[in-house]
């Protein structure tokens, strides 16, 4: 029989210290509770219930693979198709067509962070595709980046199950997707144009990375974070973003907002646009 690993409260803090201080990931004890045993069957399966050599691998051996397992044990990403799809129309019926050249077809770059499992990414692609004549004047490039290595993998295989498209109105669901055993696939040649990446916000060179972009969506994912990098993530926001640029944030983050380098564009749905 394997023996069962039981962390105690001393463990799991210096676990949740360990990745404030390493990616911004803040657990308060109430999140400890909730992904206890999620950490402890890492711990199993990687140091069998040994903790010490646990966390010294994580915190002196520089052990990216068990780092990214305890990040992806600690991760939520519960998403779906359509959802909070007001934005979607905000920003096909206002945002885009304002940034159309009549002499030229522009170039637009928008960024999902993080992106999940690929359902918003994929919104915003039925959002535009399904807005008749914005790919005809605007050549839109989607990147989708999220720190849970899992997640990027399950975006880029895009099958999704009947829950999570079934907020989508039925037409794109017909014409985009592809049922397979249960399964709704979305279109792979759609798929194939999309860029994922597995990121940290707070890395040093995000910018060089990734460049700069027109359009940020990142809902709810500053809910993650303490107060402090809270307002580092809006930095790096604002330093990703183009002068005029537009952030879309989800409700649960509504009023985090440094209003020094953010203004509100429409009230009420939090999308905002850079100072």
């Amino acid at each position: 029989m394997e023996r069962q690993v039981n962390l105690t409260t001393d463990q799991l803090r210096r676990l949740a210290n360990f990745l404030q201080k390493s990616c911004g990931i803040f657990l308060d004890d109430k999140k400890l509770t909730r992904f206890q045993r999620k950490i402890e069957t890492i711990v199993h399966e990687y140091e069998s219930g040994d903790f010490n050599r646990f966390y010294h691998r994580l915190r002196f051996a520089g052990d990216k693979e068990l780092v990214q397992a305890l990040i992806n044990a600690v991760t939520i990403n519960e998403t779906y198709f359509w959802r909070e799809h007001e934005q979607f129309r905000i920003l096909v019926e206002e945002i885009l067509p304002s940034m159309v050249d009549q002499n030229r077809l522009r170039h637009i770059r928008i960024l999902v962070l993080p992106c999940a499992s690929g359902e918003e990414v994929y919104s915003i692609m039925l959002a535009i595709l399904d807005k008749k004549g914005l790919l005809e004047r605007l050549n839109i490039e989607l990147i989708g980046v999220d720190i849970d290595t899992d997640m990027i993998k399950m975006a880029k295989r895009a099958c999704y199950s009947q829950r999570s498209v079934s907020k989508l109105p039925k037409h794109l669901v017909d014409s985009y997707f592809t049922k397979d055993k249960g399964s709704y696939c979305f279109d792979k040649e759609l798929v194939s144009l999309v860029q994922f990446f597995q990121v940290n916000i707070f890395e040093e060179n995000l910018k060089s990375r990734l460049g700069e972009f027109d359009i940020i969506f990142s809902r709810n994912m500053l809910i993650y974070f303490n107060k402090e990098d809270k307002r580092r993530s809006l930095e790096r926001f604002h330093s990703l973003l183009k002068s005029g640029g537009y952030l879309f944030l989800g409700h649960a983050d509504a009023g985090m907002l440094d209003r020094s380098m953010f203004e509100p564009y429409v009230s009420g749905f939090q999308v905002y646009r850079r100072n």
